[in-house]
């Protein structure tokens, strides 16, 4: 029993910003593509998986890193986190190209988001939410031309897939799920 006690104290205790970085608050989307004779074209479907295996592959000793599931392109990587903007320990999982969007809350309507994304060679950004303080905002432009100066990794070789997308279509889709969860609320 005491240990049991001991052990939901030291849950309850860690703050916010521990969890932050925790890989069990983020998700990678998918678009599936269902094709059948009833449908007129295809149906896309959007899937959510746990991120931990894409980011362990981020981190890992090995040069590549995991850009599709089930044959799926990984067309986002979503986090929840309190604080919006990016950590210098991001920039590994936004060099990879994949969009990275965090949220407080991708539940709720009334909550911030952060989109970032790779676009004409430098990383680039929607915010949707409370306006930014300036000094929220200056450390988000600072990290943003740090993290372009450093640029992206090198893709790795992965088979073509019928439903690939292009990259503003992939940004426009994180920005349309984002935006469609809030007004779903």
């Amino acid at each position: 029993m005491k240990k049991y006690i001991i052990m939901t104290g030291l849950a309850l205790a860690i703050s916010p910003a521990a969890w932050a970085d925790n890989v069990a608050h983020c998700e990678v989307l998918l678009v599936k593509n269902v094709e059948g004779a009833d449908l007129d074209g295809a149906l896309q479907v959007t899937d959510y998986r746990p991120a931990v295996d894409f980011i362990a592959s981020v981190h890992d000793d090995d040069p590549e890193y995991q850009t599709q599931i089930e044959g799926h392109n990984i067309q986002a990587l979503l986090c929840r986190r309190n604080e919006l903007i990016p950590a210098e320990t991001d920039y590994p999982m936004m060099a990879t190209g994949v969009p990275f969007v965090l949220s407080q809350d991708f539940d709720r309507a009334d909550t911030d988001s952060l989109t970032m994304f790779w676009k004409d060679g430098a990383f680039d950004y929607v915010y949707k939410g409370y306006p930014l303080s300036d000094e929220a905002q200056s450390l988000l432009d600072t990290r943003l031309a740090d993290f372009t100066a450093r640029g992206l990794f090198e893709t790795p070789e992965t088979p073509s897939e019928p439903e690939a997308e292009t990259d503003d279509q992939v940004s426009a889709s994180a920005e349309e799920k984002v935006a469609d969860e809030k007004t779903d609320e």
